[in-house]
């Protein structure tokens, strides 16, 4: 089941509110949370639940273990062995093809569960921080399960850090503020992805096989938009689900396309996945007091590699990491001097090259891609300027939607006339949302993207 879906819009969430509103007790109502959160997971690969259940249960044993273990060197022991078991599960399903694929042999037919990556780091969050001391071992096996599997979350994240998250799971008061935040941020992310991300989609693929110059760039910027409006939706979504149940989970995404350098990109793009590497592994390995470039480097191939079984993944991370470390020693002082817009459009071209070798199958399509940029042999043809020409007011909302130009309107008007900025935003947010559901029912929407990894 999927977010932008008709089944999940006006069956799973309303049923699941009403029935999570109604009953008594927080314990009772971390049940049926967690019942439904199991059924969300199970509605179209129902024996990957059997999956998750025993993740759940392996890493709640654990725990335990940890907790009531005295002796450091058991512990470190449990710790790793804990820790290995929850790699090799999202190996065996993510990355057994990919080496097999590497010497040779033929491929097994098998599905990546859905959230794999996810409920994986988010378990391993959980194991880190009862090692650490940083929380104690979850005594109750409900609250953890809840806290890996709630289905606000569970497909593609936000990771949201087990120590932010222990104190919510036993206790979470409702409002019909934080409820009603929480459904305007999820119209919000909807009207992202339907209106915005699947349009931005069906651009990319009508240039597919474009070969101009500027068709290549278009190509490029059109999945450059698409995947922000398509997993900041997601983000979007996700945090309104979990403000409707009580959850409060920070934000994924913070307007990430007017970064001044691509160490401010990795700031605001993906913020859960950049603060788990940094806290479970950058930190860990040494952080910015030894070995910084080893550090760097180990970080953003293990990114790279957290978001596929592909080349062009690793080859993605390595030169984000590069990059960074370029910027550190040697571009930094004229980062800092150079003006503000200068700083934006490199970073947005360093940013756009990136997702080339993001979104390619493989490093000679990317480069094919990369090298069709600069294809001034070629600079256009009748297809692309029909495709542009046809999209103009698309690429427009894009460029204005994907900057902070919405935030800084919403709060002139809330400051100036909160009861009238109130009842527009909402008639707006009524109409789209109900333009959303015309494109659902008419078949146009897609999967999010950030279920592949």
């Amino acid at each position: 089941m999927v977010f932008n879906s008709l089944i999940f819009v006006f069956c799973f969430l309303p049923v699941s509110v009403f029935l999570y509103w109604i009953v008594p007790g927080s314990f009772v109502k971390n049940v049926v949370l967690f019942v439904l959160s199991l059924l969300f997971y199970a509605w179209n690969e129902p024996f990957y639940l059997i999956l998750l259940l025993l993740n759940i249960a392996w890493n709640y044993l654990s725990a335990l273990e940890l907790g009531q273990e005295e002796d450091e060197k058991k512990r470190k022991i449990v710790f790793w062995i804990t820790i290995a078991v929850n790699l090799l599960l999202l190996g065996a399903f993510k990355y057994t093809n990919f080496l097999l694929g590497i010497f040779g042999i033929a491929a097994f037919d098998v599905s990546l569960p859905v959230g794999l990556s996810f409920f994986t780091f988010s378990a391993i969050s959980y194991i880190a921080d009862v090692y650490k001391g940083t929380s104690p071992a979850q005594k109750n096996p409900l609250d953890l399960g809840l806290y890996i599997a709630f289905f606000g979350k569970i497909t593609s994240g936000p990771i949201a850090f087990y120590h932010d998250m222990e104190n919510q799971l036993a206790y979470r008061p409702l409002s019909k503020e934080l409820f009603f935040s929480g459904v305007c941020l999820f119209a919000k992310g909807l009207i992202k992805k339907v209106l915005l991300a699947d349009q931005f989609a069906l651009v990319f693929s009508a240039l597919s096989a474009n070969t101009s110059m500027l068709g290549a760039w278009i190509y490029a910027i059109s999945y450059m938009l698409e995947i922000y409006f398509d997993f900041s939706g997601y983000s979007d979504m996700a945090i309104g689900i979990g403000r409707m149940f009580g959850f409060t989970m920070k934000p994924n995404f913070d307007h990430p396309y007017s970064a001044i350098s691509v160490q401010d990109f990795w700031r605001r793009w993906h913020i859960s996945l950049s603060s788990w590497f940094r806290d479970y592994v950058y930190i860990p390995l040494g952080g910015n007091r030894h070995d910084y470039v080893r550090n760097i480097l180990i970080v953003w191939f293990l990114t790279g590699l957290w978001h596929g079984a592909n080349w062009t993944f690793i080859l993605w991370g390595l030169y984000y990491g590069g990059i960074l470390l370029l910027e550190k020693f040697v571009l930094k002082p004229y980062l800092q001097t150079l003006p503000k817009i200068i700083c934006h459009l490199y970073t947005l071209v360093l940013v756009l090259i990136g997702w080339v070798f993001f979104f390619s199958p493989g490093i000679l399509e990317a480069f094919s891609t990369l090298g069709r940029m600069i294809n001034v042999v070629h600079p256009m043809d009748s297809q692309v300027l029909f495709v542009l020409f046809g999209n103009l007011p698309l690429f427009i909302l894009g460029v204005l939607f994907s900057g902070t130009l919405y935030d800084r309107v919403f709060h002139l008007f809330m400051d100036r006339s909160p009861k009238r900025a109130s009842a527009i935003y909402t008639f707006l947010y009524v109409l789209f949302f109900v333009v959303c559901i015309a494109f659902m029912v008419g078949s146009t929407y897609q999967s999010f993207l950030y279920f592949a990894f």
